[in-house]
C-alpha cells in the first residue's frame, strides 16, 4: 500500500462519512433526538467503512486547496441532509393530516410529548406519525432507502456535487404535493364531521330543548374515531405508495445536483 493510496482512501472515507452523517441526522427513527449521537456517528462510520473498498476502486479525490476541501465537506453534508429531508417530508404529510383530523374531532387540546421535537403534539398527529414510521420499517423502507443513498455515490461522485436553483424548486414541488396529500388523507373524516354537523343542525331546529353542543361533541369523537378505524387499511396502502414515490423524488433531486 503506497502513501498516496492510503491518503486517497482516508480522504474518501472522511468525505463519505460526512455524507452519511447528514443522511442519518434526518433519517426517520435513526435521526430522532432520542437516538444518541454516538449511535448516529457509529452507523455513519460503519456504512462509510463498508463502502470504502468500492469507493477507493472507483473514485479519486481531486487535488484541492484547504478552502475547497472545506467547501466540499459542506456540500456533502448538505447532500446527505437533503436526501433525509425528503423522507421526513413524507412523514410530515401524515402528521399534517393528523393535525387536521384532531382539530375537527375535538382532540386538538389533547397534547402528548413528541420525543423527536421535545414539544407538545396532537395525539392524532402522533398516532399518524407512528403508523407511518412503523409501516416504513415493516416494509424495510430504511434498507431500501439506504441502498438508494449508496447509489448516490455513483450518480454524484465525491466532490462532484454542484448546487443549483433547480434543487430548491424540486423540494418546493415535493412539499406542496405532500401538503395536498395530507389534506386528502383527512378528507374522509372531514366529510363525516360535516355530515354530522348538518344532521345536528337539523336536530337543533326540530328539538330546541336538546343540548346540541353537548351531544355533538361526543358524536364527533365517536364518529371520527370510527372513521379512522375504517380507513386504516387505506392509510397503510397510501404509506406504501408514498414510500415508493420517495425513491423517485430522491432520484429527481440527485439528477438536478
Amino acid at each position: 500500500m503506497t502513501e498516496q493510496f492510503f491518503l486517497n482512501a482516508f480522504g474518501i472515507f472522511v468525505i463519505s462519512l460526512v455524507r452519511f452523517t447528514g443522511f442519518f441526522i434526518n433519517l426517520p427513527v435513526f435521526g430522532e433526538t432520542i437516538v444518541p449521537l454516538r449511535v448516529k456517528a457509529g452507523l455513519s462510520g460503519l456504512c462509510a467503512l463498508l463502502l470504502l473498498p468500492h469507493l477507493s476502486a472507483t473514485q479519486q479525490l481531486p487535488e484541492l486547496s484547504i478552502l475547497e476541501y472545506g467547501l466540499m465537506v459542506i456540500k456533502e453534508l448538505v447532500l446527505g441532509l437533503t436526501i433525509g429531508f425528503i423522507v421526513l417530508l413524507t412523514i410530515d404529510a401524515f402528521k399534517f393530516a393528523g393535525e387536521i383530523i384532531g382539530m375537527q374531532i375535538g382532540f386538538s387540546f389533547i397534547q402528548v410529548v413528541d420525543p423527536e421535537s421535545n414539544r407538545g403534539q396532537a395525539i392524532v398527529s402522533e398516532f399518524m406519525q407512528v403508523l407511518c414510521v412503523l409501516t416504513f420499517l415493516i416494509l424495510n423502507g430504511h434498507l431500501i432507502l439506504l441502498n438508494s443513498f449508496v447509489q448516490s455515490f455513483n450518480l454524484i461522485p465525491l466532490a462532484g456535487m454542484k448546487l443549483s436553483g433547480g434543487v430548491i424548486g424540486e423540494i418546493m414541488i415535493i412539499s406542496s404535493k405532500l401538503i395536498w396529500i395530507g389534506i386528502q388523507l383527512s378528507m374522509p373524516i372531514l366529510a363525516v364531521i360535516l355530515i354530522g354537523d348538518v344532521a345536528l343542525g337539523i336536530i337543533a331546529r326540530t328539538v330546541p330543548r336538546l343540548n346540541v353542543f353537548q351531544v355533538g361533541f361526543a358524536l364527533k369523537i365517536l364518529g371520527g374515531l370510527f372513521t379512522i378505524i375504517l380507513t386504516l387499511p387505506f392509510y397503510a396502502e397510501e404509506i406504501k405508495t408514498l414510500i415508493s414515490h420517495v425513491y423517485g423524488d430522491i432520484n429527481n433531486i440527485l439528477n438536478k445536483l
